[in-house]
């Protein structure tokens, strides 16, 4: 107490204390002087001053604490820091919601992307595009999307599984790597001569066992059999793989259960190629009048093309797609004969194909006209159809491609199931499935609320939306361990060169696209090795490839209003595939059978220009205002339907239980909606040239940005931006 009362006594004067000078005391010796001092003190304390003055420090300091802890609840109070109505453990836990965020890896790199790829020094309500993805090219190389950077990262995946060349007990795995092992011994400058004249003697072989007139001077016509010689020269054609030629006529798979018989799109009409082709594969034992032949086989080759562009490609759909498969068997009867060829089980599966095969546009009355041509001069139809299928042969070389990329182009489905089984997080399935049902009900919803369709209409839609099919990732009747290997049957020998496995590859191909239509196969075509998901018009279902759903478009620990923002527009994308232009014409079961009320058909017409003529006007940052919508509308009307449907399913999530991205704590969850929706298709200057993008069925990137979001009312009032600005224009352009 007497410490206290020294320190906080009013200062008076005391006589100074004094130290001797001389030696420094010891500390003891001090502290016994201050007492004595302080003693000293307290013998003058006795007056009424002092003693009121005491009163004043003993009842002043509580009051002042009091009136301090007072003033600060006030203040805490004022600041709203204080919830009365909740005990200690209650306010923690709202504190922990309030700042709660996703710290998986993934949801790291969305974090990245969102922070890094953003130019803030742009106006998101003048250009939302440079906004969003104006520093993406400080961060890649990609020349294109999110997307295209994703398939270029599968293909490294793939690359190293093919390098690492471990044993594997599947089939198709050691396919697949035997197929890279002979494209690189192909490739060896060493014995790539030698390779090559092994593969030249093989085709040789294989054209003479054919019967080819030009190399055969015992060839008789008496010999011509048209539908044995097309058995033996069937050959998959390039892009995706769903096209088989015959040199007269194609038959492919649209990725739906159906074929479809058409013209031939082959053409062999460059008498210098011709000539060199064939001297490759007989050298010295050409005949001494080939210039006669290549010209014969030039003519051949542009009659059929006259053919082909008789009637010319038709808007209407009943002449597209003709259901009168009998009829073109009448006139030329091989195709049946053909198709069973090409089945696993043959004549037994061919009740379950018969029914679903087509003539394409106007066939019937274009294979008479074929007909009349390759019974004209039997000699020189047999020798047009060998050399068709020789000069298909001479292209299985893997010239400058990559082998990797050879492995992915010719084993798609194999190299799929390598990255699912070894990169994929399954987890994702479940997500995207939920995700794809919660789209389709916000799609019916819309529909259901549209305020301009009629009831056939609506009616029509609705029941096309319920009965859409779907296929995530893979099927599951593959994930069984051989299942793949039973349906891809290829029996390889070791020393099988690069050409032999093609050859293999091209043959099992072929009888998986048939095994499809019959479903003895699970898989169509249209699965690839790529980041992407697809409609099928003619089968009315939608197929979501599994690396669309892996980082960086989706994981499962994202946020849901970040998968919604990801991938949930791109499925609503391929939904609204159905409702186009062209999928009005087609009904649930994806049979021609327009359900669209005619007298709906005029405001959706409108609706369909004002998408167009938002794309003509345009000032995209490669092209200016230089593009042209008639050749995207269908694309930018699945585009806005995907954005309108996905939106919907955003607003019925409950964002108070959504974790929030790392930096972004304080933004509001729509903004970031926004934003991760337009990160799918940041990318830098298209690399393309005006004429290369005019002949795209998809619009630019940027307006895949911009030109969405800006028909999105939402955004305008997310953004805060101001009527008549590039992001919130006056007039709107929507579908239903």
């Amino acid at each position: 107490m007497a410490v206290i009362e020294k320190s906080k006594t009013p200062k008076t004067k005391t006589p100074k204390t004094t130290f001797p000078t001389g030696p420094k005391k010891s500390k003891k010796s001090k502290i016994r002087k201050v007492t004595k001092s302080t003693s000293t003190k307290k013998e003058n304390s006795n007056s009424p001053k002092k003693r009121n003055g005491k009163k004043c420090i003993l009842y002043g300091i509580p009051i002042f604490i009091i009136f301090a802890l007072v003033a600060a609840l006030i203040v805490v109070f004022t600041l709203g820091n204080v919830n009365f109505g909740k005990d200690k453990e209650e306010v923690k836990e709202v504190d922990k919601k309030e700042v709660e965020v996703c710290k998986t890896p993934e949801c790291i790199i969305l974090a990245h992307h969102l922070h890094n790829w953003n130019d803030d020094s742009v106006d998101p309500c003048k250009d939302f595009f440079k906004y969003s993805c104006g520093k993406y090219n400080e961060h890649n190389t990609v020349e294109y999307s999110q997307m295209s950077k994703k398939t270029e990262i599968l293909k490294g995946l793939i690359k190293e599984f093919l390098k690492k060349n471990e044993s594997s007990s599947s089939k198709t795995e050691n396919t697949m790597k035997h197929l890279f092992r002979t494209c690189e011994e192909s490739k060896d400058e060493s014995i790539k001569d030698k390779i090559e004249k092994e593969r030249i003697e093989v085709i040789k072989q294989e054209a003479m066992n054919i019967g080819w007139p030009l190399a055969d001077p015992t060839w008789r016509e008496s010999s011509f059999d048209l539908a044995e010689l097309l058995e033996q020269i069937p050959t998959i054609l390039d892009g995706e793989r769903n096209e088989i030629g015959y040199g007269i006529f194609n038959i492919w798979t649209p990725s739906a259960r159906k074929i479809f018989i058409g013209t031939t799109t082959e053409s062999f009409t460059d008498f210098g190629t011709v000539k060199r082709n064939i001297l490759q594969v007989l050298g010295k034992d050409a005949p001494s009048n080939l210039d006669n032949i290549v010209k014969e086989i030039n003519e051949f080759s542009k009659e059929l093309r006259a053919i082909h562009a008789s009637i010319p490609l038709s808007d209407d759909p009943n002449q597209k797609y003709s259901n009168n498969f009998e009829e073109i068997n009448d006139a030329l009867p091989v195709f049946d004969y053909l198709i069973k060829s090409l089945l696993s089980k043959g004549s037994r599966s061919w009740g379950k194909v018969k029914n679903k095969i087509y003539g394409y546009n106007s066939f019937l009355s274009k294979i008479e006209k074929i007909r009349d041509l390759v019974y004209k001069d039997k000699r020189i139809t047999a020798n047009y159809l060998v050399y068709k299928y020789v000069s298909n042969l001479l292209r299985f070389t893997p010239g400058y491609v990559e082998c990797h990329q050879v492995v992915i182009d010719n084993l798609p489905l194999p190299s799929l199931r390598v990255f699912i089984r070894n990169h994929f997080d399954k987890g994702a399935l479940k997500d995207v499935d939920n995700l794809v049902e919660d789209i389709r009900s916000s799609f019916i919803e819309m529909l259901e609320k549209s305020e301009w369709i009629r009831e056939k209409t609506r009616i029509g839609a609705i029941r096309k939306a319920k009965a859409m099919k779907k296929t995530i990732s893979y099927p599951p009747e593959l994930e069984k361990p051989g299942a793949l290997d039973k349906h891809f049957n290829i029996q390889l020998d070791p020393s099988d060169s690069y050409y032999l496995t093609m050859r293999k590859i091209d043959k099992a191909s072929m009888n998986l696209l048939m095994d499809y239509v019959s479903s003895d196969f699970p898989m169509g075509p249209h699965f690839t090795l790529s980041s992407n998901a697809v409609y099928s018009y003619f089968g009315n279902s939608i197929n979501i490839y599994a690396p669309l759903m892996d980082d960086p478009l989706f994981h499962s620990s994202f946020p849901n209003y970040a998968k919604i923002a990801g991938i949930g527009i791109i499925i609503g994308h391929e939904i609204g595939h159905g409702y186009d232009i062209f999928g009005i014409n087609f009904d649930e079961n994806g049979i021609f059978k327009p359900w669209f009320d005619a007298a709906d058909q005029k405001e959706y017409e409108n609706k369909a220009a004002c998408l167009t003529n938002q794309y003509n006007n345009y000032d995209d940052h490669s092209f200016g205002k230089k593009l042209n919508g008639t050749f995207t509308v269908k694309e930018m009307m699945a585009d806005e339907l995907g954005q309108d449907v996905a939106w919907r399913t955003f607003k019925k999530l409950d964002l108070s239980q959504e974790k929030k991205i790392i930096g972004f704590e304080d933004d509001s969850i729509e903004k970031l909606y926004f934003q991760i929706g337009a990160t799918t298709w940041c990318s830098p200057r298209s690399p393309l040239t005006l004429q290369q993008q005019l002949m795209r069925s998809h619009p630019t990137y940027s307006f895949r940005v911009n030109g969405l979001f800006a028909n999105e009312k939402a955004f305008a009032e997310t953004f805060n931006c101001p009527a008549g600005s590039p992001m919130n224009p006056v007039k709107k352009c929507t579908m239903f």
